[in-house]
């Protein structure tokens, strides 16, 4: 098989891995909106919201119960009927609602935040509103969660083909390897800058589990340019203390970019 046509079909079997990721809703961005006289207090909580905090990412009792409502009518985003369904729900069972947590500025999903049960007075949320927000051609999760897949694809490819081709002494297979872990590397700095305007411009916090999966990302991002970097020109060349040390380096890669990929992935859809 020619190598052009080879990573040709790398390429495009990587390419349908990450297509089928879809993004989760903005599920802050709902809940802002649904509850604007409220927002700047939901807006402080941030992903606390929804879950235990914003470095524990295991949903919390308001998360949950928004979860078994969505699953109970098909949904599969968060829209604001879903949060008025569960408005006069205890869902942390302090003795206050939902709403009246949000009126009083607590978080409904912990228990000692302090609801008593009496909200502070204030304007009323829209509740005829039942159309979640128009979204933005430009989405504040900036394209992440699919631009993501594509390091890690190319990576693991790259790395396969580069083996395979060792082993078994096949130029067009390490040439197919090579240009994997070439676009691997550049992909990985867009799933970087993707992953940090996302960060900003969701209010994300840089702390526990988001400052790890960044931290982890951008080490095996780092890798995979050094890789780069010892490979060039090289292809099937490589002295064998040098290839040690490439293997070396892409093991390390590998445990990474796998483990920046779960951190993720408890971001997404929780412990």
């Amino acid at each position: 098989m020619k190598p052009r046509l080879l990573l040709m079909l790398t390429v495009l079997l990587c390419g349908l891995g990450g297509s089928r990721a879809q993004a989760k809703p903005e599920y802050l961005d709902v809940l802002i909106n649904t509850y604007k006289p409220y927002a700047a207090k939901l807006q402080d909580r941030s992903c606390a919201n929804c879950h235990v905090s914003n470095s524990d990412f295991a949903r919390n009792p308001y998360g949950k119960q928004m979860t078994i409502e969505m699953e109970a009518t098909g949904n599969k985003e968060l829209t604001p009927d879903i949060l008025h369904k569960i408005e006069n729900l205890d869902s942390d069972n302090d003795g206050a609602t939902n709403i009246e947590e949000i009126k009083a500025g607590t978080a409904p999903g912990d228990p000692h935040s302090g609801g008593t049960g009496k909200a502070v007075s204030g304007p009323q949320p829209a509740s005829s509103q039942t159309q979640p927000p128009s979204k933005p051609w430009f989405p504040k999760y900036a394209f992440h969660p699919a631009i993501v897949h594509f390091p890690i694809g190319l990576f693991i490819a790259g790395l396969l083909l580069d083996f395979i081709g060792l082993v078994g002494k096949r130029r067009t297979l390490l040439f197919a390897g090579w240009y994997n872990l070439v676009l691997a590397a550049i992909s990985a700095v867009a799933a970087l800058g993707t992953g940090y305007i996302a960060l900003v411009l969701l209010h994300m916090p840089f702390t526990g589990l988001i400052r790890q999966h960044i931290i982890l990302a951008a080490i095996a991002s780092v890798l995979m340019w050094v890789m780069v970097a010892l490979r060039v020109h090289r292809h099937e060349k490589m002295s064998w203390p040098l290839r040690a040390v490439y293997y070396i380096l892409a093991a390390a890669g590998l445990l990474l970019i796998s483990y920046a990929g779960h951190i993720g992935g408890v971001l997404v859809y929780g412990e």
